[in-house]
């Protein structure tokens, strides 16, 4: 979790920082959410440099923000950059509520290769999954609340860049990053702290 949270800081501070360095600077909405659209691109990459691949994932949305930087630049549209959020954040959430109804938990599958060098835990994981429901509730629940967060963000940022100003909205997109971020970090922590909860009771009977 605490690398999925760190993660999830650098993909939406670094963007937000070239965007307004940009405006600090003089330039114009268009040029700073392109220079912000560009950053985010360059952090896919540095990434896959440093893992040494390319998974599915990262090249998806490398792809998508290349592709949507590209048609914003031809058309001069800066709302496609805006909505690029949305397109991300709304094919994120589907997948991640896709796979809980699938039984396939995506934070599952990721834990798992964030404990990829730690055999002993995958194998403990192995043997609770099919056997300990509320080993499979955990996963699942983080799954499902992360995804329906990212669909509800999806939902209104698309509304708001087709309904708001510009510029206006150009504002507003890094709040509400930071208002998303926030909640799914505050949910983490008090489910973590709940299911510890639940935990110790369980042992102390």
């Amino acid at each position: 979790m605490r690398k999925l949270l760190t993660g999830l800081l650098w993909d939406v501070g670094l963007p937000i920082v070239v965007y307004y360095a940009g405006r600090i600077l003089g330039y114009d909405v268009f040029p700073s959410l392109a220079a912000a659209a560009g950053a985010a691109l360059l952090r896919v990459a540095f990434v896959a440099v440093v893992q040494r691949r390319l998974n599915g994932i990262a090249a998806v949305v490398g792809g998508t923000f290349a592709l949507l930087l590209v048609v914003s630049l031809l058309t001069g549209d800066p709302r496609i950059l805006l909505a690029k959020e949305s397109v991300l954040s709304g094919a994120a959430g589907l997948l991640l509520v896709g796979s809980c109804l699938i039984r396939r938990p995506l934070v599952y599958t990721l834990a798992r290769k964030a404990n990829a060098g730690k055999p002993e835990v995958l194998a403990d994981w192995d043997a609770r999954w099919p056997n300990d429901p509320a080993f499979r509730k955990h996963f699942t629940s983080l799954t499902a609340v992360f995804g329906g967060v990212l669909l509800a963000d999806a939902i209104i940022r698309l509304v708001l860049v087709y309904t708001l100003p510009v510029n206006t909205m150009a504002n507003l997109s890094p709040l509400m990053h930071i208002a998303a971020l926030g909640l799914l970090v505050s949910w983490a922590l008090w489910h973590r702290n709940r299911r510890q909860h639940a935990t110790e009771q369980t042992t102390a009977q």
